[in-house]
């Protein structure tokens, strides 16, 4: 990790983080602290060691019982209230129950305890970056500038792209204040290679494959970060048991089907996570219930909603400098968040598009006062696409009818190629809303801005048109389309064949198609207007500005309460 740490983009966020760590730890002792035995409702009772508990018990890690789980989600299932705390506790517990069924599993490898304690260590630390509301706030400082530098460096180096709150752990971990904590306070086994320690955890945490001796040890990554690694069994479970989603898959079958595979890669020895194959349907069980949470939890309409006043309400903290730093991210949790909507005065954050009021959003995500939705975008909406070339068909029918006229060509076969060209410029529905989706997926919120800007002059005119009265602005228009849904890389060679071969899970399960389908015909994206919009004007608007009237459109109206 030298490389890394030598990055200037890496120094300046590092020195910011462990401000944080050193004040966060300030008077902590772990003077009386136990070994426990706690009771969970997925994972049942673990036991938790002294040095494991000193960790648990810090500032550190309890500031995440104040950190949604599933952030917003909590708003439209009232019993999600579960937070990145208890998953840290299940990803911890699902660590030591794994680790020691693959010392059962595997006949010849066994997982030194050096080794199990540097993993249990990692899922303890895997979510100690999280900010308020989890993901959410991660997609606005993981867009900052200097961050953004430090994806790029991290990205150079390792050839990954971790998340934001991954970075950030690996940041808490290898920074000086955590090392000196860790190294005074922690009862840990063995602390004779500090540094090594915190890296390695650092890079299992952010997916960077560990080498020891000259081995590639990458089963220690992928327990933790992986294809099917302990952090999706612990929140796959854990999201749809506190939703009340009859969702469910077989851990045990699962656990009892991973081993450690030695294998040689280009002359190197590698000690790879493999699943056998009579184990793959605990697999196909887990991404189907992990599709169903992305429909029925994640993008669900309300929660996507509520996320959008949120993004507003944080950029325009950051606009007004009422937050500043990283640590500002990592010391706010969601009610400390909420209250310094008092702090706005008469200050406007962004003047060209309106007066946004932090007092009037903090107050709708509170009630759950939230826009409606004036439009649902998704594929079943698309009844035929305006060819972008004019005249093109009826060029390319008169070419075909030409040839027909010609008996020395085979007919057959140009009319089917033709046919071919004449479907490529018109375009599938799944085509087109598969490109309609990237369309959004890389606009920054400066951009998104300008989009409801366009979305508000152009009701503005309709406004006009009918002689009313605009008391509305753009932070009356809301409108987001989700990333399309992935299941990570299918393609990797994990699993082990009765033959001892290696195949990847999409010999069995075609996941990719699976993601396909569901981005192709479950995905939703919306646009949400204010009480104070007309929805029927704004709908005429959304036409204009993002369909750019190249759609003929259907059953638009069919989900509005008119």
């Amino acid at each position: 990790m030298k490389q890394l740490k030598n990055q200037s983009s890496y120094q300046e966020i590092c020195k910011d983080v462990n401000r944080f760590v050193a004040e966060k730890l300030k008077g902590y002792n772990t003077n009386g602290v136990e070994a426990k035995t706690i009771h969970d409702p997925i994972w049942g009772s673990t036991d938790y060691s002294e040095w494991e508990m000193q960790l648990i018990d810090s500032p550190l890690i309890q500031r995440l019982r104040n950190i949604s789980q599933v952030g917003l989600a909590v708003l439209t299932y009232p019993a999600a209230r579960h937070s990145r705390f208890e998953h840290t506790l299940g990803v911890a517990a699902a660590t030591k129950r794994l680790v020691d069924r693959i010392n059962v599993n595997c006949s010849k490898f066994k997982i030194s305890s050096d080794v199990k304690n540097k993993l249990v260590l990692s899922a303890i630390m895997h979510d100690a970056g999280h900010c308020f509301y989890s993901h959410l706030s991660e997609t606005i400082y993981g867009n900052l500038r200097d961050f953004c530098e430090l994806r790029q460096d991290i990205k150079k180096i390792y050839d990954i792209k971790p998340k934001a709150h991954e970075i950030l752990s690996l940041i808490i971990v290898n920074s000086d204040a955590f090392k000196q904590f860790f190294l005074e306070s922690v009862n840990y086994p063995n602390k004779a290679n500090l540094d090594y320690l915190c890296e390695d955890v650092g890079k299992i945490i952010i997916g960077v494959n560990i080498e020891d001796s000259g081995n590639i040890e990458s089963y220690q990554t992928a327990i933790i970060n992986g294809s099917f690694d302990v952090d999706k069994l612990d929140y796959i479970k854990r999201d749809s048991y506190t939703a009340g989603l009859a969702l469910d898959f077989d851990i045990e079958r699962l656990f009892t089907k991973i081993k450690v595979k030695t294998l040689s890669v280009d002359g190197q020895i590698e000690n790879r996570l493999v699943i056998q194959a009579n184990g793959v349907t605990a697999i196909e069980e887990l991404t189907f219930c992990k599709i169903m949470l992305f429909s029925y939890i994640y993008y669900h309409q309300k929660v996507l909603i509520t996320e959008e006043l949120i993004k507003d309400y944080v950029q325009a903290l950051l606009k007004l400098d009422m937050i500043n730093s990283y640590s500002d991210f990592l010391s706010l949790d969601e009610a400390s968040l909420l209250s310094l909507a008092k702090e706005q005065g008469n200050r406007k954050p962004f003047p060209k598009y309106g007066n946004i009021s932090l007092t009037q959003l903090a107050n709708s995500i509170k009630n759950r006062t939230l826009p409606k939705r004036c439009l649902e975008i998704s594929q079943s909406i698309v009844q035929n696409i305006v060819v972008d070339e004019p005249g093109k068909k009826e060029e390319l029918e008169r070419m075909l009818n030409a040839v027909r006229s010609n008996k020395d060509y085979d007919v057959n076969m140009l009319d089917m190629d033709i046919n071919k060209m004449i479907s490529y410029y018109t375009r599938s529905n799944a085509r087109y809303i598969a490109g309609f989706m990237s369309k959004f997926e890389s606009d920054t919120f400066d951009e998104v801005l300008e989009i409801r800007k366009k979305i508000y002059d152009v009701l503005v005119n309709i406004y006009e048109k009918h002689n009313l009265d605009v008391d509305f602005d753009v932070f009356d228009i809301y409108f987001v389309f989700p990333s399309v849904v992935s299941y990570g890389t299918p393609g990797e060679k994990n699993v082990l064949g009765r033959d001892g071969k290696l195949m990847s899970i999409n010999d069995f399960v075609k996941l990719e198609q699976w993601a396909s389908s569901f981005n192709a015909y479950k995905w939703r994206g919306y646009v949400y207007v204010t009480k104070k919009v007309n929805r029927e004007y704004a709908l005429e608007a959304c036409r204009t500005v993002i369909f750019e009237d190249k759609l003929e459109l259907g059953q638009l109206k069919s989900f509005l309460k008119l």
